[in-house]
């Protein structure tokens, strides 16, 4: 357990990074911690938000406050966002430029179930909070820019502290291009450095807050990951860092979810660079590695330290702890995951096209023959739709989350998203599947055999494609080679046909292999 001094510490650094929920459901890239105020990433635990003084208001005179405070290779250097950096880092701060983290392409012109419509609600600006406060918000609270929509052609836009300065802080000022992102002096130390690489601070800063919360869009990267136990990840409290894995290559960087419709190209690290699958296995899991991806096995639940969202209600709002209104979220804990084979490849749903209930917005291509067996998240929501066109319609995000008037804030965010809702507005089913590869519990908590094999309550077999068929050369399936038999398990079934009487698969299945 962490001592509350502790808990005070790595809630300032978080900071920022909850309030992107204040405008849009995605978390803030503007600090970093292990900790949220008053918030759900310590279950159980609830800091005052007067005991973070400038926390949400930013410093009174943080543009009168001049003077370097980034010690950099025997200089002091004050900060202006990359311009400053690009004195000496030009060509890096063109490689940011022309990076995803930075261009969102995949999130401009794509709606979703947690932040809505980025081209709607990017932002920035000041959100009011029932208590009369003010909080940064909008997506480029998240986003590693000063406060400009990201083009290739405003490089010195880009924010290189977010990911390069673990004590960095900032906020939003008022100024005469609009709502821009200035450091927050009053948040930080005297003096900060320079980090070559993220740290796992930097990353977690907003991927754990993505979606307004800890913990609550992808159900497996929390704030616990800033410093955890080897039961809560095997390989981060190890002193693994988010780049070991996610590796870059100028500032692309490796990684694709099923949900996430940009490839940067760059490889992510294979489990089998640290680990011998072949030779940790004895010889029935051996015969799973082809088509069983690790995570299937050793991840068995998520969301088991920090609960996770699992239904975002859009027809309803409540007062989160931060005094601002959110949709209706249904959160769990200990989730167990959706399996289903994915080959890599994704679809998505197209903003605009015509949605049915239970409309996928992200889900995983492939099929038994084709892509190995991952463990996923499968999130729902229940979002408004245009009658007429059969369209998703997104909400304005800074309307909802200050006033909780759902109506009002569907009605304008169709407006700026250009429906006309002639016959008002409808609400449907959606989903959206993401994988499962943090938050890995230690090898001996992996999956047993009859964890799969002898329940039905985990791995849908029938919808995976496994089921039987029902008859062979005009006969029933069992009756065209023999007379029936005692049941038998599903080892000794199986191992009797494949193994015994070497009985290709497709004799009994639709797939052979």
């Amino acid at each position: 357990m962490l001592s509350m001094k502790k808990v005070a510490f790595y809630t300032v650094i978080v900071g920022l990074a909850i309030l992107v929920a204040a405008a849009q459901g995605a978390a803030v890239g503007a600090a970093r911690s292990s900790l949220p105020p008053d918030g759900p990433g310590l279950e159980g635990a609830s800091l005052a938000q007067d005991a973070l003084p400038g926390l949400f208001f930013g410093s009174a005179d943080i543009l009168g406050q001049e003077g370097g405070f980034i010690r950099h290779k025997g200089r002091l250097l004050d900060y202006q966002g990359a311009a400053t950096c690009q004195e000496c880092h030009a060509d890096k701060v063109h490689e940011f430029s022309l990076s995803n983290h930075y261009q969102w392409q995949g999130k401009f012109g794509a709606i979703n179930d947690f932040c809505g419509y980025p081209d709607i609600n990017f932002g920035p600006g000041k959100l009011t909070t029932i208590h009369g406060t003010q909080v940064d918000g909008g997506c480029a609270t998240c986003h590693a820019g000063l406060g400009e929509r990201p083009t290739a052609n405003n490089p010195e836009n880009a924010d290189c502290l977010i990911c390069h300065a673990v004590d960095y802080r900032r906020t939003l000022v008022n100024t005469s291009a609009g709502w821009r992102f200035a450091p927050d002096r009053a948040l930080m130390p005297e003096t900060i450095t320079i980090q070559k690489e993220p740290s796992r601070f930097s990353c977690l800063a907003c991927h754990a807050y993505a979606g307004g919360g800890c913990n609550n869009k992808r159900g497996d990267i929390s704030d616990a990951l800033a410093n955890p136990t080897r039961n809560q990840d095997v390989h981060m409290s190890r002193g693994m860092t988010c780049v070991d894995c996610h590796r870059a290559d100028d500032h692309r960087i490796a990684g694709r979810g099923v949900d996430l419709r940009i490839n940067e190209g760059v490889a992510m690290r294979a489990c089998t660079s640290c680990h011998k699958p072949q030779k940790d296995h004895g010889g029935k899991l051996r015969g799973h590695l082809a088509k069983v991806a690790c995570q299937s096995c050793h991840i068995p639940a998520f969301a088991r330290i920090v609960s996770t969202d699992m239904l975002r209600d859009f027809r309803e709002a409540e007062v989160n702890a931060r005094g601002l209104y959110e949709p209706k979220i249904t959160r769990q804990s200990n989730v167990t995951p959706v399996y289903a084979f994915w080959n890599g490849q994704s679809g998505f749903y197209n903003f605009g096209d015509p949605a049915a209930s239970g409309q996928a917005l992200a889900w995983p291509l492939g099929d038994i023959n084709d892509g190995k067996l991952y463990p996923f998240k499968l999130h729902r929501a229940i979002q408004p739709q245009d009658p007429v066109t059969q369209a998703l319609i997104p909400v304005k995000a800074g309307i909802l989350f200050q006033t909780g008037n759902t109506d009002q804030a569907i009605r304008v965010g169709a407006q700026e998203a250009g429906f006309n809702l002639t016959q008002g507005y409808t609400f449907v089913d959606t989903q959206r599947w993401m994988g499962i590869f943090h938050e890995m519990p230690p090898a001996k908590q992996a999956l047993k055999c009859d964890a799969c094999h002898e329940s039905d309550d985990r791995v849908d077999f029938s919808a995976l494609g496994y089921d039987p068929k029902e008859t062979r050369n005009g006969k029933p399936l069992c009756a065209s080679c023999h007379k029936p038999k005692k049941l038998k398990d599903f080892y000794s079934l199986h191992n009797k046909h494949v193994k015994d009487k070497k009985i290709a698969c497709a004799e009994c299945h639709t797939f052979s292999r």
